[in-house]
């Protein structure tokens, strides 16, 4: 949103309205991490000795204590299996896909022909909707790149020619198949025909069924050999949106193999290599898509002032450093100047992650860029008094506060989100998250920009801040839309509505795993000792608690017949069917702010 000039907000004379955010204590300096940490001192323990020796010591014989060690099955069995197996990361989780049913995420699809997103009216569409999307959280995440915007121009030109060579055309690799994969139907079928090769047998298999009876003749010979089988992969695809805004030039690249098969497919090493040497020299940032959208969003210009409230591990940063840090003269190219008039403030609030950022900074080679370390939501606030509450006011042209949510976005690269998913993540969130965006709306300055983004797909983090914020700021702070201006970008609208709910802390996993703890036969006769006592007078009864989750009270939780692996998709899309079905996992959905228990009350507010 752009902030309004001060006599747009407040009474209608001109009366400034409050500041947006107002620090609740005071505000601590922004430390230099890159004078302050030297990456060349040495590491040392407690008594001063160098630690580094040891360190590869005591790893040595870490590797070599696992090498004599069977790896067990996590398939749970009890690592029982034979040695050599293991299972596949679970790609289903009950909560996570019953909350986004409830909420309406499925409620809308894709028309490809009217390229727009159109209601679905039927539940086979809301069904077949659901099935793309987790089809798509189930793939694994293709590789991406940029080319900085930066470099010479005949430089640049030099490594889209490389990169045309490389990955320009049709490329063949050799893919190996996962042992596992229950959770979406057994052994995957990554092609329709594919030609099977068995390591140091010299066969090969006609189909993936072949494959998988000659895998199974294998396993139970107790012989696991990796199935392997060769596809090709299309060319490099240009992401039209990442483009260099002065000579209209397609920078973004994404491949359609992932990270890992790009590191150790032999067939893709000179790839790979070339992609190493390109981005230590800086011609190249390895980056997610998805990553590369909030910079273009700010839509930064040269010689602007922008603030990075939540910088670490520093790709956009860069991405931004780019364009914001060029040289700008009288001639073209910025001859006539010898330092870029922009800079970026990049701010984290950990340290370790802000030493990160300078190491990636580091690759650059641009002096526009200042590292600081502070919570964003108390960052300080630079402007002068005498400018407050006038068209002066703020320090930023833009600020972009990709602040720290749950994460559930990146769930094709973390795919330990499957298992610790939970909705209490993105409630405990919301508080700091606006916080954060409230102070980034007090820096900007007026007519500026603010991005606020997160990798989380719940309205919590994103729809309830926005709208908070934009509450809060009583009409100084204006809601854009950027589609318009980022060709090939396919973006769903921002809801207006969402449902409100609350996880029970009784029904996550981990507290029915310790409900049934308390509920076994050695507990119960500890409990039923104890009660004989109390009934005795030898022991003092227990208090009852008044605070807390109502439903902490509840001596047992049995599990909901929802929660499988894998979760069965609802057939009835009905409310009071996906209603139903988030209850027995232990969710409470609130209509109104009237419907929130006493105990919780505390906890919210009316909006």
């Amino acid at each position: 949103g752009a902030p309004r000039p001060p006599g747009d907000v407040g009474d209608g004379d001109g009366n400034r309205s409050p500041d947006l955010c107002t620090p609740i204590r005071n505000s601590p300096a922004p430390s230099l991490i890159a004078s302050l940490l030297d990456p060349r001192s040495p590491k040392r323990t407690r008594n001063g000795t160098m630690g580094k020796k040891w360190s590869r010591k005591r790893k040595a014989q870490e590797r070599a204590a696992k090498s004599g060690k069977a790896r067990r099955d996590s398939s749970g069995d009890g690592g029982n299996s034979k040695p050599g197996t293991w299972a596949a990361a679970p790609t289903s989780n009950a909560k996570l896909e019953s909350y986004y049913s409830l909420v309406g995420l499925h409620d809308t699809r894709y028309d490809a022909d009217r390229k727009e997103f159109v209601p679905c009216e039927t539940d086979g569409e809301k069904t077949a909707e659901r099935d793309r999307f987790m089809s798509s959280l189930r793939t694994i995440l293709p590789t991406s790149f940029r080319v900085d915007r930066s470099l010479d121009p005949t430089i640049q030109e030099s490594v889209l020619r490389e990169l045309n060579d490389f990955a320009g055309k049709e490329m063949e690799v050799e893919i190996e198949l996962p042992r596992h994969s229950a959770a979406i139907g057994g052994r995957k079928q990554l092609v329709d025909d594919v030609r099977v090769d068995e390591p140091g047998g010299g066969e090969q298999a006609n189909g993936p069924d072949e494959a998988k009876q000659a895998s199974s003749a294998d396993a139970a010979n107790g012989e696991y050999k990796p199935v392997v089988v060769k596809r090709k992969i299309a060319p490099a695809v240009q992401i039209p949106f990442i483009r260099d805004a002065r000579s209209g030039v397609v920078l973004g690249y994404q491949i359609s193999v992932d990270k890992r098969t790009l590191r150790r497919n032999q067939s893709l090493g000179p790839f790979h290599a070339w992609m190493k040497v390109q981005t230590d020299c800086g011609h190249i940032t390895r980056q997610e898509q998805v990553s590369m959208i909030p910079p273009v969003v700010l839509d930064a210009k040269p010689g602007m002032a922008v603030l990075d409230m939540c910088a670490a591990p520093g790709s956009k940063t860069c991405q931004i450093l780019e364009v914001v840090g060029e040289l700008r003269g009288d001639g073209d190219g910025g001859e006539g100047r010898s330092e870029p008039a922009g800079y970026v403030v990049a701010n984290d609030a950990d340290p370790k992650r802000a030493y990160m950022l300078v190491n990636q900074l580091r690759r650059m080679n641009n002096p526009a860029a200042f590292v600081t370390s502070c919570d964003g939501q108390y960052f300080p606030v630079l402007d002068s008094k005498s400018d407050r509450g006038t068209e002066r006011e703020g320090s930023f042209d833009r600020v972009l506060a990709d602040v720290p949510c749950s994460g559930d976005g990146t769930v094709r690269k973390n795919p330990g989100i499957w298992r610790q998913w939970n909705h209490l993540g993105s409630l405990a969130l919301h508080p700091l998250q606006l916080s954060i965006a409230l102070r980034g709306a007090r820096l900007t300055k007026v007519g500026g920009y603010l991005v606020y983004s997160t990798c989380s797909m719940n309205p919590a983090e994103n729809e309830s801040v926005v709208a908070e914020l934009l509450r809060l700021g009583e009409g100084s702070l204006v809601l854009a839309d950027p589609r318009s201006r980022m060709d090939g970008l396919v973006a769903r609208p921002g809801w207006k509505t969402w449902r409100v709910l609350r996880e029970s802390k009784s029904r996550t996993r981990k507290a029915i795993k310790d409900q049934k703890k308390k509920r076994n036969a050695k507990m119960m006769a500890k409990k039923k000792e104890w009660d004989e006592k109390v009934e005795r007078g030898e022991a003092p009864p227990p208090k009852e608690r008044s605070d807390g989750d109502p439903d902490d009270k509840c001596d047992a939780v049995e599990p909901s017949p929802y929660d499988t692996d894998p979760y069965v998709a609802p057939s009835d899309w009905s409310y009071e069917s996906l209603s139903e079905r988030t209850k027995s996992l232990g969710f409470v959905e609130y209509a109104s702010f009237e419907d929130v228990e006493d105990d919780w009350r505390k906890r919210v507010r009316r909006s």
